[in-house]
């Protein structure tokens, strides 16, 4: 089971691996906030948000044939949002300054989501 003490353990790596990240979310599919490393008067919608775009996701990678979706990002003017599924129950999402790198963002956004499905004891998304 995730807990939100994995959140925290999950921001603090994937802060120390990507200059940028102005914020980490894990989220339920369902939008309910499991962790959301910012005041609480700013975390309005961000678990739904995040949880609507990975069935965004889910839905194009169908419909193009591309199997399960794993992991997208939406860049911005001001930024980037990377998310990965965690498992079918899940969502890891980090919000990156203009600064930051996208693509190792990705890179460990992924490997972050893997370690949190280890801990979930949920099977991967379909």
């Amino acid at each position: 089971m995730i807990v939100p003490k994995h959140g925290l353990i999950s921001a603090a790596r994937l802060r120390q691996e990507v200059h940028g990240i102005t914020r980490v979310i894990i989220a339920r599919t369902d939008g309910i906030a499991l962790y959301d490393d910012v005041p609480l008067k700013e975390r309005d919608g961000g678990a739904a948000l995040t949880a609507a775009l990975l069935g965004l996701a889910a839905t194009a990678t169908a419909a193009f044939g591309l199997g399960a979706a794993r992991a997208s990002m939406t860049v911005g003017e001001d930024g980037t949002i990377v998310f990965a599924a965690v498992d079918a129950g899940h969502v890891l999402a980090v919000i990156l300054d203009p600064e930051g790198d996208p693509l190792a963002a990705g890179e460990a956004v992924l490997v972050e989501a893997e370690r949190l499905r280890a801990l979930s004891g949920m099977a991967r998304t379909t």
